[in-house]
Formats: structure tokens, sequence, C-alpha cells
């Protein structure tokens, strides 16, 4: 019958070949069948695609010269839509350098996102909740790993091509290849794909490595315990020690002729409390919690002048620390130089580190003099101790620090000594200054001094300190409110360091994509479904895939017979062939 194909399997099978011991030939009515007009669709088809033959079921994977025009690359109807060569091969390039600068903007964004969010505190107006701070930055960083992989597999698709392009390689080898560009785990890191194409397999390694920055990029933006200080008005002691209000600290002595005759003994215990302790009391939270508030207080204060001479015998008869004949050892000795009554009397004081019963070298602890004389100081706790010298007056508030006086004062008077003779050894050391923070005494009954006069000056503030406790009056202020809150804090290098390094290294992939792309793709093949169909529509790949419909072979991948290269096949096809079939080397 005129238009009419030989399908038997002699006529299909290339010469040389047997057929398979199952295959029967067609009937007479399978072979009229075969040998009728096209149906009303393929009529439909063969009218809408020019050109093109129609062809049978029975004969569909016979070599058809004229099925090339049908997937000739070239002729593609989305590659042949009256673009130039120069829109062709600008637009995939377009696309994949537009992706590379998004990626650049959502780096840029999210820096400016963390920007705003430094330094404001979690949760309050006019700051976000933490939790969406947390899915913004990680949506930023996941944002920039998608579009970053978009460009990444631009690169992709080109050295797939490259390496088809360059060497013969068997079915199974060409899947291999697609499965790498397709990023498989399995085939890209468990075969032998790095050996024929090490770019490509490289390239899509990188790939799975971008998450990486996603992973430490949101960690740029963090929670920090952040202190602030803020003023505002408050009620402090007002310091005033002569307001009929404020308690007496001193004992009347009328018939001495003096007001003062002692001191009360909230006074003196608030003085032991403080000498012992050698640190200032806990004073009064006038502003409550966390706040610092300023106060001025009157009060005493002793200046010292050291290197003195003591009255004779203040240090007894024994000056020769190794010495244990008879005699007397002094290892401190306060003594007044005035009235003890009278609060400005100054008084001597002498110190020497020792022991009682063994000798000692002097090689630790400090040796000296002072007279110490008290006098009126001014004193502001929030900052430093200043002290401005006057002699005291007559007055309530004269009597009020004179009582102050006598009772740190108290605590410094009187001696440490040892007599001892051929019979017998006395010890005295039943002198309050045992309590001092600047005295170290061993139980050897050995005694260290430290520095003493810094230590008599610190006794006076500490004294006057603890007075805050006492209601002398209260005044408007300003106090300094300290406060904590939790804030965002931004690292900038834990950001850029993470996208700098995506960047550059997807930067310097996408430089080698557009080369290979420029000088290996030329026709702009990807790996869509047409595409596809187009490089592998020719009569060599149609005959192997005959011969293992009808059995004549195993899998396709693994036929070793025959190998493939992408290359022109004439006509302006490209399309794998084999070393007969490619037209001109490349």
């Amino acid at each position: 019958m005129e238009g009419s194909t030989d399908t038997t399997l002699h006529a299909l099978l290339p010469s040389g070949s047997r057929p398979p011991s199952s295959y029967r030939p067609p009937s007479p009515s399978q072979r009229t069948q075969a040998s009728r007009s096209p149906s009303s669709l393929s009529t439909r088809i063969s009218r809408e695609i020019q050109g093109v033959s129609v062809f049978s079921e029975a004969n569909f994977f016979a070599p058809q010269r004229s099925d090339r025009a049908l997937f000739n690359t070239q002729s593609m109807s989305e590659k042949d839509s009256g673009t130039g060569p120069k829109k062709l091969l600008l637009r995939p390039m377009s696309k994949a350098g537009a992706s590379n600068a998004a990626g650049n903007s959502a780096n840029f964004t999210h820096h400016l996102f963390n920007l705003w969010s430094m330094g404001r505190t979690v949760g309050a107006h006019p700051s976000i909740p933490q939790e969406w701070v947390l899915r913004i930055g990680t949506a930023f960083a996941i944002g920039f790993q998608t579009i970053l992989a978009s460009s990444l597999g631009f690169v992709i698709c080109q050295l797939l091509w490259f390496y088809t392009r360059r060497q013969y390689l068997t079915i199974n080898d060409i899947n291999t290849l697609y499965l790498v560009e397709r990023k498989e785990l399995v085939p890209t890191v468990m075969s032998g794909a790095f050996v024929r194409s090490p770019l490509l397999v490289t390239a899509t390694l990188l790939s799975f490595l971008l998450p990486i920055a996603a992973v430490f990029s949101p960690a740029s933006l963090g929670v920090v315990t952040s202190t602030f200080d803020t003023l505002g008005p408050c009620q402090v002691s007002a310091g005033n020690f002569s307001s009929d209000n404020t308690p007496a600290f001193f004992r009347h002595n009328a018939t001495a002729g003096n007001y003062l005759g002692g001191t009360v003994s909230s006074v003196q215990r608030m003085a032991d409390s403080s000498f012992a302790s050698g640190t200032i009391p806990q004073v009064p939270r006038f502003c409550g919690n966390n706040c610092t508030y300023q106060t001025s207080l009157p009060s005493m204060t002793f200046q010292c002048q050291t290197n003195v001479a003591l009255p004779p015998g203040s240090m007894g008869d024994i000056t020769d620390l190794s010495y244990h004949g008879t005699g007397m050892r002094m290892f401190w000795n306060a003594s007044m130089a005035g009235p003890q009554d009278d609060p400005p009397s100054p008084f001597y004081v002498g110190w020497q580190t020792g022991a009682m019963y063994f000798g000692f070298d002097g090689s630790v602890g400090t040796n000296g003099t002072a007279l110490c004389t008290p006098m009126k100081a001014q004193y502001d706790f929030t900052a430093n101790t200043t002290a401005q010298w006057s002699n005291y007056t007559d007055g309530y508030g004269a009597l009020q620090l004179g009582a102050i006086t006598l009772a740190a004062r108290s605590r410094l008077l009187g001696e440490i000594s040892w007599w001892s003779s051929p019979r017998l050894s006395i010890t005295n050391d039943s002198s309050p200054i045992m309590l001092a923070s600047f005295l170290n005494v061993s139980k050897l009954d050995t005694f260290v001094w430290g520095d003493v006069v810094t230590g008599i000056e610190e006794t006076a503030a500490n004294v006057t300190a603890g007075m805050l406790n006492v209601d002398l009056g209260m005044k408007e202020s300003q106090c300094t409110f300290h406060h904590s809150a939790l804030v965002y804090r931004y690292r900038p290098e834990n950001l850029w360091l993470p996208y700098g390094i995506a960047l550059g290294v997807v930067g310097a992939a996408l430089v080698l994509g557009v080369v290979v792309f420029l000088r290996f793709n030329p026709d702009n093949l990807t790996t869509s479904f047409i595409d596809t169909i187009g490089v592998t529509r020719n009569a060599e790949l149609d005959s192997l895939a005959l011969r293992y419909r009808l059995g004549l072979s195993g899998t396709l991948d693994e036929d070793e017979s025959e190998k493939f290269r992408l290359g022109p096949l004439g006509e302006g096809y490209v399309g794998f062939g084999t070393k007969e079939s490619i037209r001109s080397p490349e």
C-alpha cells in the first residue's frame, strides 16, 4: 500500500543484529492495521506541526529524518521567538546576575534590620517580640541561601553541558551527571562522578554547604543584659545634727561645767561595729533598691602627722625585738595629748610589729608614730570624701559632732604591751585596738600592723556613714536610678563572615559559569524536558532504546557498547551522538 512503512523486526534492527527467540512477527491483520491512514488525532497534530510526517505506534522508535526538525534546539518556539543571538545569551546570564544581586540585597537588608534592632529592649514598645525578631532573621538567612542556590544552579547546569561536550560517556555516566546536576546526594559523593566532572561535583557540593550561612547568620543578633541610669526626684537624709528633732548623741555633764559628758550607747555601738569591720555600715535606702543618692554630712575626721617624737617611755624600754630580758615592750600605745573629755584634743600613737615570747625580725608589718588631731569635716558619700579643717564651735551641733569624735577616738586609745622579769611576765592586750581591721594577731601572740594612719582616718569616715541611719531630717534631692533590661546586641562580624564567604564562592563560580556558557553552551541548553528531548532524539539513541524494548540488551544504564557526546549532528541539530555521528570536534 502506498505510504506504508515496513514495521518488521528486521527492518527496525541495525544490520547484523539477531532478533530474540521470543519475538513473533506481526500477523497480516496487524500489518493491515499499521498501514491504515492516521487517526483524526494524528491528523490534527500533523496540521499543527508543519513539516513533520505522522508515524504510527509501531515505528515510533525508528529513525525519522523529519523528526529532527521538531526537536531541533535552534527551532524551539521558546528560543526562536524573534529574539537575536545577543538577547538569547544575555537572558540566562542576566537571570543569574540578578539572583546574585538579590543575594547581596538580602544580605544588606538583614544587616539593616539588625542595626534597627540593636539596643532595643526585648518586647518593649516600639520593638517587636523576640520570637518574631528571630523568625525575621531566619527568613532573611533562608532567603539569602535560596537566592544564591539559584545562581549556583545556573553554574551547575553549564558545567553539565561542559563535561558532556568535552568527553564521550556511556549512558550510565551521563545519567550520573544528570543526577549530580539535580543535586542527588548519593550519586554526588558515592560515585565516580568526581573523576569525570570535578568542577560539576564541586559546584554541587557547594550548593549543599550554602545552608551553613543560614545557620550562622541568625546568631549575629543576640540578647544581652544592659544597664542604664535615669535621674529622678527623691528624699534623702538632710544630715542636720543641730535640729531639735535629732536624737541626742551625747550625755550631759552639767556638774563639770561641760555639757558633753560622753556618748550614748547607740552611737558607741555604731562606732564599735564600724571600727571592727573596717567598712562602711549598711546605709538606708532612701530611694529604694538599685539607686544612688547624694548627700552631704558634717562630721569629724582625724588629721594625723606621722613620724613625730612620742613622750618618753611611750613605747617601753625595750627597742631590740630579739631581746628577752627584763623590761617592757610596747606593740601599741595611744595616749591623750590633752583633756580626754575635750573632743578637739589630739592624741599620740605609736605602733610596733613584733611578738611577745619569740624573737621577731620585723620583716612584715609596719612600725611608726603619729600625732592625730580630731577636725571637723564635710563628707559626700557618693563622690570623694572631702575635709574642710576648722575648729569646733559652741552649740548643739558641735556637741553632736563631739560625741561622734569621742566614740571614734575611744576605740583607738589604750595600749598593747608585754612586761617581763626573771620571775614574771605580764601581758596587757585589753585595748579596743585589738578589734582593729588593720591589725593581724596570730596564735603565737605576734602583732602585725598594716596601714595604721589610713585605718584611723577610715574609722572616722565609717562611723560618720553610720550616722545616716539616724533620723537627721529629710530633704529633696535628685537620685540616680539604676535599671537593667534585656536588649538586642548585633555583632556584624557574625553576619558578614558567613554571608561574605557564600557571596565570594558563588560569585567566583558564577564567573566560571558565564565563561562556560559563552564557550560551550551557545545554544542555551537547559535541563528542561523539551531540551532533554531535543538532545536525545536521534537515530542512534532511538536504536538503542528499541533494542532495550525488544529485549536485545539489558538496562540502558548498563550498556557499555556505545559512548556518546553532546555535539552537532548536522542540519543545525545538537544532540548526543557517537564518534561517527558528531560532525566536528569541540
